[in-house]
């Protein structure tokens, strides 16, 4: 009788709270072309959820960032962002990116 009761309660368990993969966020990586305080243009690197990419993109412009020496700058304009695999529409950015250490 505890044991079908045990087995009842983990079945509805099962049923009604939903799995941890149904609840996965996904997130995605991004290549960002910036034009920065300090070092010009750029590409930078992030991995954001895909539901908050255009909230993310938009708020760039006045982002901080850190150099390797420690020394804080920030991000003026950005101009592009596209998920790592793909290219950036402008010729600009792609010159760029091509230079950019992975």
């Amino acid at each position: 009788m505890i044991r079908l009761k045990y087995l009842f309660l983990t079945s509805a368990a099962a049923l009604l709270f939903p799995t941890s993969q149904a609840l996965a966020v996904e997130y995605q990586e991004y290549k960002c072309h910036v034009v920065s305080s300090k070092k010009g243009e750029q590409v930078v690197f992030y991995r954001w959820k895909v539901s908050d990419f255009k909230l993310k993109f938009a708020s760039l412009p006045g982002k901080q960032l850190t150099d390797h020496k420690g020394k804080k700058y920030f991000i003026r304009d950005a101009t592009e962002c596209v998920p790592l695999t793909k290219d950036f529409s402008s010729e600009k950015a792609r010159r760029v990116d091509e230079r950019t250490l992975r």
